[in-house]
């Protein structure tokens, strides 16, 4: 296998010596972009691979996931709702 890599890149380095300088430069440019999107695509991937993880592991680990009721931002129901006269 090292021998076939070996030789893909060499000859992917005599066709690159091939190009006039403005070819090569064009090519290195988009060499460059294209590496840096797909740079980007994986940590993107790896970020929200990583943040679902968190979340899954807050929802089972959370004491108020069981528990029934409103949540933090929900107002109450008019069943559930405390006196307001202090009784």
């Amino acid at each position: 296998m090292v021998d076939k890599k070996s030789s893909r890149y060499d000859e992917a380095r005599r066709n690159f010596d091939e190009l006039n300088i403005e070819e090569q430069a064009g090519f290195l440019v988009e060499a460059t972009a294209s590496t840096l999107a797909r740079g980007m695509l994986q940590v993107g991937e790896t970020l929200a691979d990583g943040l679902e993880e968190v979340l899954r592991r807050a929802r089972t680990e959370s004491p108020g996931a069981t528990r029934q009721g409103p949540g933090a931002a929900e107002p109450e129901t008019s069943q559930r709702q405390a006196p307001r006269n202090g009784s």
